[in-house]
């Protein structure tokens, strides 16, 4: 059982082969008729559940074919046939990427064995997918999975408004800037000032990842709020108190603690998101 697993693994994930993008690669918003499929946040879009069938079923094939059961490789060729069609009806703009022809020679070689056939028509098939996947899966990803920050409001702790969520990072990286603009003027009574104002947008910030990571939100486990908002920056503000505190500052830990918030928290966090609202922006400002 285990073996037949990791074979029909390793069908569903021809189906989905490393996809190496060309140099002039344009990535352009879905076609409205994708829309209704991801219209419900949280459930699986029925989009999601259709490749899964046409993976599964080809993938079914091949485990039957190598056991020599024709007969029930033919039964799940023409699954596969039958959802590879109805995924090309479903997206009408997206028709011409699918190789309906190919996919009914495919059925036919299964059912009169020609393994020759067979293997030309299962790349021919396979090519297609992998087309298609190189040129939609970031635009769908970006459009459905990644909700816009444009949507997003977050309540500014410092003058307790509420804000959209460009203009409340604007701030949050001000104060955090400030922080260390005036340490170097040696102003440390603004710089410790600076850090209760960065260290109560920092906690704000943890609204903003509870709105898309719910689930991840609620657990009792590691959660995402310990990766970019943790404990671990709010310590790290709070040792650059006690060094500000000291009465003689030491440089080199106060350098140290900014980095790590830096590195950990902000650079980590842009990197994940902020390419995929790059993009958003892109297609608004896109006529």
């Amino acid at each position: 059982m285990k073996r037949k697993f990791l074979i029909l693994t390793g069908f569903i994930l021809l189906l989905i082969p490393h996809i190496a993008y060309s140099a002039d690669l344009t990535i352009q918003p879905p076609p409205p008729s994708m829309d209704k499929f991801y219209s419900e946040r949280g459930k699986t879009s029925e989009w999601i559940v259709q490749m899964r069938q046409i993976s599964k079923a080809f993938g079914a094939t091949f485990i039957s074919k190598g056991q020599k059961k024709w007969q029930e490789a033919l039964k799940h060729a023409q699954e596969f046939g039958a959802a590879y069609q109805k995924a090309a009806e479903m997206v009408p703009e997206w028709e011409d990427l699918f190789d309906l022809e190919a996919s009914e020679l495919f059925v036919a070689s299964i059912q009169s064995q020609d393994t020759e056939k067979i293997e030309h028509l299962s790349t021919k098939l396979k090519k297609t997918c992998g087309h298609c996947h190189r040129k939609h899966n970031i635009s769908v990803w970006t459009r459905y999975h990644w909700p816009s920050t444009k949507t997003i409001k977050v309540l500014d702790p410092i003058d307790e408004q509420e804000v959209d969520y460009d203009q409340f990072m604007h701030r949050l990286s001000f104060s955090f800037k400030s922080i260390e603009i005036l340490f170097e003027q040696e102003k440390y009574n603004e710089s410790w000032k600076a850090i209760d104002n960065f260290s109560k947008r920092l906690r704000g910030l943890r609204s903003v990842c509870s709105k898309c990571h719910v689930t991840e939100w609620t657990k009792n486990s590691t959660t995402v709020k310990d990766f970019f908002v943790g404990e671990d920056m709010l310590d790290a503000l709070q040792e650059i108190k006690k060094n500000l505190a000291s009465g003689t500052p030491d440089p080199k830990l106060f350098q140290k603690k900014i980095e790590h918030i830096s590195m950990k928290s902000c650079k980590m966090c842009h990197l994940i998101h902020q390419p995929t609202a790059i993009i958003q922006r892109a297609w608004e400002n896109t006529p």
